[in-house]
């Protein structure tokens, strides 16, 4: 985050490059030696950083080069308000809380890249949903998984090691696990990401509370009935979710015990805290929602970020038939951030490139081949006892057209050779310019919203806006607000 890593960054680069940097860290360098006669020489393109992309102008000018001011997430958009600043500053968040990550402060590495690794990103590491609202007798995780300090008024706790934070953060993990989990986990020190949504709205909306817009909308109602059902991918798995929220959003929740019920009561309607682009230390609130999808024979994990699993179901606490631990592979990508210009929140929606010609769709599909149709039916379960698939996979077929191709291009070409150069933004929701409507007027990802009906425009925002918490008060576009103490 910028508040612990804004200040190791010189955003005044030089603009004529001599020597390449350490290898892999900035694209595009040129050998200095040259055969040719000095007289000959060919003028070096002038580098364009990702500081220089989010500097204050009418028309930023997009990066060339991934480098280390990549790892700053930016306060907000720039330039004059239309939808291409707007997609640029969804592509910058991207490669910023997607850069690696150091452990022990859960903020960028300054001494990592992007583009070599290790690919461990920065906004994997923020607590869950699930690890804020937490059962009763429980108290949420700290900010990165840090223990209290021993004594009050002593000194905010430091790792020592990243070996010591990824220890503490998959114990506390662990001990929130079903015991059969549990104890499957404790077999596989390897696996640090444990899943269990199975569907993108599941267990948030469970309080009548928060369907108190949907009494006055039958579309808002629509859409959280879709948004609460399973997609089953070509390979017969269901995706499955989390949701992680950044640090100023956490600790606005914690300064009011927004955690509980009576906590929300006493706090009303809520405002989360904005980015302010004069301030190095204030980001603003910040959700990550993310689908993943167990990686088959057919799937090339080369193109997918990837993580080492366990899957379970909520329904019995077991781990799921079949293998597991698993590969799961980064399918889609949500990133939500309310900021000094947004207040209604940006809205990025990101999908892997392969979604709707390989991991959800088939070309040659003969049968149960309408697109974004349901065929699973409830009560869900996701494999036979044998491990086989129980479900007719879903047809994907996106809804919406992105916003982004050029910017697609660009920085999958920057990110060639490591799995995010698979990834593409669908658009970037945002207000102003003509009018007060969201820009633009339709948004949603085809593996997070797959059966919202697009009768009218699905809209991120529009859906957002009728967000309560478990008190029943408005809760700021946020759906996570689900107390359960």
């Amino acid at each position: 985050m910028r508040k612990t890593f804004a200040s190791s960054i010189s955003v005044a680069l030089s603009l004529a490059v001599t020597i390449c940097v350490t290898a892999g860290m900035i694209q595009g360098c040129s050998n200095t030696q040259s055969s040719q006669p000095t007289n000959q020489a060919k003028a070096q393109p002038t580098q364009v950083t990702c500081a220089d992309a989010e500097a204050p102008a009418n028309f930023p000018p997009v990066p060339n080069v991934i480098d280390k001011t990549c790892a700053v997430i930016p306060l907000d958009f720039n330039g004059i308000p239309n939808q291409q600043p707007a997609d640029l500053y969804s592509w910058l968040t991207f490669v910023a809380v997607n850069w690696p990550v150091d452990p022990t402060t859960c903020t960028a590495d300054p001494n990592a890249s992007i583009l070599s690794g290790p690919q461990n990103p920065t906004w994997l590491t923020y607590l869950s949903n699930d690890e804020v609202f937490v059962p009763a007798k429980k108290s949420p995780e700290n900010w990165c998984h840090a223990p209290q300090p021993a004594k009050a008024g002593a000194a905010a706790f430091k790792f020592e090691s990243a070996d010591a934070a990824a220890t503490a953060r998959r114990n506390a993990r662990l001990a929130q696990l079903p015991p059969k989990v549990r104890a499957l986990a404790e077999k596989h020190p390897e696996v640090q990401l444990f899943l269990h949504h199975n569907a993108k709205g599941q267990d948030l909306f469970t309080s009548i509370t928060h369907f108190k817009g949907a009494a006055t909308s039958p579309q808002l109602k629509d859409i959280l009935d879709a948004t609460n059902q399973p997609v089953t991918d070509q390979n017969g798995r269901f995706v499955r979710y989390t949701i992680n929220l950044g640090e100023d959003e956490y600790s606005y929740i914690m300064a009011q015990n927004l955690w509980t019920a009576a906590g929300q009561k006493a706090a009303k309607d809520l405002s989360f805290p904005f980015s302010k682009q004069n301030s190095a230390t204030e980001l603003g609130a910040m959700e990550f929602k993310a689908a993943w999808k167990i990686l088959g024979a057919n799937d090339n994990s080369a193109h997918f970020f990837t993580q080492q699993a366990i899957v379970y179901n909520d329904e019995s606490g077991a781990p799921s038939p079949g293998p597991n631990p698993v590969t799961v592979g980064l399918v889609g990508l949500h990133i939500t951030h309310k900021t000094e210009k947004q207040h209604k929140w940006l809205w990025a929606t990101f999908e892997q490139v392969e979604n709707d010609t390989q991991s959800f769709f088939n070309p040659n599909c003969k049968k149960d081949c309408t697109p974004n149709t349901q065929y699973a039916t409830k009560p869900y379960f996701e494999l036979n006892p044998n491990g086989t698939p129980h479900n007719p996979p879903v047809q994907v077929v996106p809804a919406v057209q992105t916003t982004a191709a050029s910017l697609n291009k660009t920085f999958s070409g920057m990110l060639a050779n490591t799995p995010w150069a698979y990834y593409s933004l669908v658009s970037t929701q945002w207000v102003g310019e003509a009018g007060s409507g969201a820009k633009p007027a339709k948004l949603g990802n085809s593996v997070l919203e797959t059966f919202v009906k697009q009768v009218q425009p699905y809209s991120c925002m529009d859906c957002h806006n009728f967000a309560h918490d478990t008190a029943g008060f408005k809760s700021d576009f946020s759906f996570i607000m689900h107390a359960q103490q």
